[in-house]
């Protein structure tokens, strides 16, 4: 098996390649595959680190890193880890990133494209799953021939001699396989001067203990309750489980207001809050800060070290023994939609460890799958293509398609486009349908229906029958082809109900 043995190599390496060594050649499949993701690792770890030290950033990029580092360091496998290093590392600057680049990039047919024998690695773990964890012996020598060659080539690069700097998941010995931040201190270890050391920098505010202080002034700002707010939280908090959402306008304060009754009026003797405003930057949106926050007022009501640990299983074996009943509020849950760890990715443990759940935020259809109570905030707000463009960014920030990377940008200008063009013709009082508007003008109608949901906080979205033809009596046959016609042709029957409707957008004062 492997002949590479150097004392350079990083402790992780050495013991994947002492583990393949010690393996039969026709039981080594479990053992190459770690090693293999090994050295993806050790490669992502050298190429986010690089990136990091450098100027040019996007916020795609940045992104990702703050998922992944909140994450339990296992929710992201190397294979992937890899291609988004290869990407950070793409049009990185300087000598080091240079240097790194071979190891992620190389030129086939005139088009550059991953460096083909080393992301060959990713997919050897399918190829050992299908094969039922076991691959003949040939196989095996193959791979571990390739494995060789792979870390005589990092070795003679003196990659393993380099430092690349010192994060928390990477230092003089290579990565040392913890992603995820478990202290404060590691988010200083980031240069302020580029955007992600600044991004780290506010997650490291939203951690520290002056956070608490200012989302208790902000929450108890003085306010006039609105009565709505405080039933429909009343009749949610009876049943003793369940969110409830309350939506209202961009521009209007009616959130903020609705937010702050929720905390100011419940009922302290029967129900500690864990209250929090999310921001658009940071932290507060993903769920490993909720899970945070919930376990630091957990330890403060019953003093027990587990709940810092796992506030999630501390709950599920301590509920019913707690002096008073958690309750989850928070303002605009909206914000940061669709990101991997999103906080609202916690909405269904918390309904099974009845912990009610206040919200408020902007209108997204997407949402509504997350709670089972609503309310609508009947106010004006205002509509700004500032606002628009907002919320475009906001819905497709972790969705897609991202004008920060080169094979999405087509894709994210279209929908800019059809955005703006709707939200002009909304403003003048026009209501649109998605299927002729998108027929009219020629473009994908799964573009115009995202284009929609985009602008749903500003304006109604509605359902319309499409119009229905009339059969000649003595053919059977359409008189005139209508909207409706095409569908009943290709089902071959009239006999059943024609369920399927227009999406319209109107503009209405309320929801």
């Amino acid at each position: 098996m492997l002949s590479i043995n150097t004392p350079t190599l990083p402790p992780r390496l050495t013991q994947k390649i002492q583990a393949v060594q010690s393996e039969d050649d026709a039981y080594a499949a479990d053992e190459l595959v770690e090693l293999g993701e090994e050295i993806l690792s050790q490669l992502a770890a050298m190429g986010i680190a690089v990136y990091l030290q450098q100027a040019k950033q996007k916020d795609v990029f940045n992104d990702f890193l703050i998922s992944l580092f909140l994450s339990n360091g296992h929710a992201y496998n190397a294979g992937p880890l890899y291609r988004w290093a290869a990407n950070m590392i793409k049009d990185a600057e300087g000598t080091t990133a240079e240097f790194l680049k071979p190891f992620f990039w190389q030129t086939k047919d005139g088009k550059e494209v991953l460096n083909e024998e080393i992301h060959h690695l990713a997919s050897l773990r399918n190829a050992v799953m299908h094969g039922f964890f076991v691959l003949p012996p040939e196989r095996n020598r193959e791979e571990t021939k390739k494995m060789e060659a792979i870390l005589q080539s990092m070795e003679g690069a003196n990659l393993f001699q380099t430092s690349f700097g010192i994060f928390h998941f990477i230092d003089q010995q290579g990565f040392n396989g913890h992603w995820n931040i478990s202290t404060v201190e590691s988010w200083d270890l980031f240069d302020k001067n580029f955007p992600f050391g600044k991004l780290a920098e506010r997650v490291a505010h939203e951690y520290a203990p002056s956070f608490r202080a200012e989302e208790d002034q902000f929450a108890g700002e003085s306010i006039t309750h609105l009565d709505t707010v405080k039933v429909e939280m009343q009749q949610l908090l009876e049943k003793g489980k369940g969110a409830l959402i309350s939506w209202y306008r961009p521009g209007s304060e009616m959130g903020e207001q609705a937010y702050r009754t929720f905390v100011q009026t419940l009922d302290n003797n029967m129900y500690f809050p864990i209250h929090f405003a999310l921001h658009p930057k940071g932290a507060t949106f993903t769920a490993s800060f909720l899970e945070q926050e919930l376990g630091k007022d957990l330890h403060r009501l019953s003093s027990d070290e587990k709940a810092l640990k796992d506030p999630i299983k501390f709950l599920k074996a301590q509920k019913d023994k707690l002096a008073k009943k958690p309750v989850i509020i928070l303002h605009d849950v909206h914000l940061a939609l669709f990101s991997p760890n999103h906080l609202t990715s916690l909405f269904n443990a918390l309904y099974d460890l009845d912990v009610p759940v206040l919200a408020t935020a902007w209108h997204y259809p997407y949402l509504k799958r997350f709670f089972n109570a609503s309310m609508n905030l009947n106010e004006a707000g205002t509509k700004t293509e500032e606002q628009v463009l907002f919320s475009l960014e906001n819905y497709l920030r972790f969705k897609g398609p991202n004008a920060e990377q080169a094979n999405e940008k087509e894709g994210f200008e279209l929908l800019k486009r059809i955005t703006l063009d709707v939200f002009e013709r909304l403003e003048l009082n026009q209501e649109i349908v998605a299927r002729r508007y998108a027929d009219e003008h020629e473009f994908p109608i799964e573009f115009v229906h995202e284009a929609f949901n985009i602008l749903s906080p500003f304006y109604q979205i509605k359902s319309e029958q499409f119009k229905e033809d009339e059969l000649d009596e003595l053919y059977g046959f359409p008189k005139t082809i209508e909207e409706s016609s095409r569908i009943f042709l290709t089902l071959v029957r009239r006999d059943i109900k024609l369920e399927y409707k227009h999406k319209v957008l109107a503009n209405e004062s309320n929801l």
